[in-house]
């Protein structure tokens, strides 16, 4: 917590007020709290219930998907409904309050903003409330939808709402990422891949160049008598599922010239994946020592 003292100690030497290190002392208390599971035995127990709270959620995401069970999270006349939507509005309510705390307690607010998990967790507690505004806006679609003059305005209105609430249901996937706040050793993982970025993105760029070379050969060698190769982008696919030794099958060549191709594909793919991962792996080794042994 060496930035947040720093950050105390020039908040107040820009007020010279000393009365403040009060609170200050008290909201560096609060941040320890929530993000050091180690400061007490009730950081501990906090963060448990945190986690316990993340699986209960997870499951719930799960398990909505599935079509015997989702009868139970969508239809508000199900005799389990009001229960899982309790808990359900607890986790989130739980998950609201831990983060709001941290805003509050965070040393700078704009620092805030900059880390990660942090926008993670405001992403993956955004779909409950944007549903619940839907909700409480669907009474007032559904009047307009009576009226013949609004008839038409309440069907899109209604389409636009189902739309948004896709997409933010998307981001109730961001939830399973709150696991890496809770563990250092993926915290370090996360480091050592931002470290090694140069490396990956050289490993897309090459990745990207194959691809396109190709897929777009096979799509003017194999597209005049294959109509599995009815485009570069179709051809796209098949050359990063060749290149990566994945090989689904359902698109394959079916000429001399295409077959010939593709061996060539599926041979280069190997060097290709050998080459750039053993300059990753290298890097990666070497700065997640680094990284471990700073810890």
């Amino acid at each position: 917590m060496k930035d947040y003292a720093i950050s105390i100690a020039d908040s107040d030497s820009e007020t010279g007020c000393s009365c403040r290190g009060g609170f200050h002392a008290k909201r560096k208390a609060v941040h320890d709290f929530l993000q050091n599971p180690r400061s007490s035995k009730i950081a501990t127990v906090w963060h448990t219930i945190d986690i316990i709270f993340i699986c209960v959620s997870i499951a719930f995401l799960v398990m909505e998907t599935d079509p015997n069970l989702n009868v139970h999270f969508t239809s508000k006349t199900d005799e389990y409904y009001n229960i899982i939507y309790g808990i359900n509005s607890f986790v989130i309510a739980f998950f609201s309050i831990d983060l709001v705390l941290r805003l509050a307690t965070w040393p700078r607010f704009f620092s805030f903003w900059k880390n990660i998990f942090n926008v993670l967790d405001i992403l993956s507690i955004l779909p409950f409330y944007v549903g619940l505004i839907a909700d409480m806006t669907e009474s007032e679609n559904l009047e307009l939808q009576l009226s013949d003059d609004g008839h038409e305005i309440a069907l899109d209105t209604m389409s636009k709402r189902y739309v948004v609430l896709r997409v933010c249901r998307i981001f109730r996937i961001i939830r399973i990422f709150k696991f890496v706040r809770h563990s250092q050793d993926l915290i370090l993982i996360v480091r050592v891949v931002v470290h090694a970025k140069k490396e990956l993105g050289l490993l897309v760029i090459l990745l990207g160049i194959f691809t396109i070379t190709f897929g777009s050969i096979m799509y003017y060698v194999e597209h005049e008598v294959n109509d599995q190769f009815n485009s570069i982008m179709q051809g796209c696919w098949w050359s990063i599922v060749t290149i990566t030794t994945v090989g689904y099958g359902e698109v394959v060549p079916r000429t001399p010239g295409g077959k010939f191709v593709g061996s060539v594909v599926l041979t280069l793919g190997i060097v290709f994946l050998a080459l750039p991962m053993t300059i990753i792996v290298s890097k990666f080794s070497s700065v997640y020592e680094k990284e471990k042994s700073s810890k």
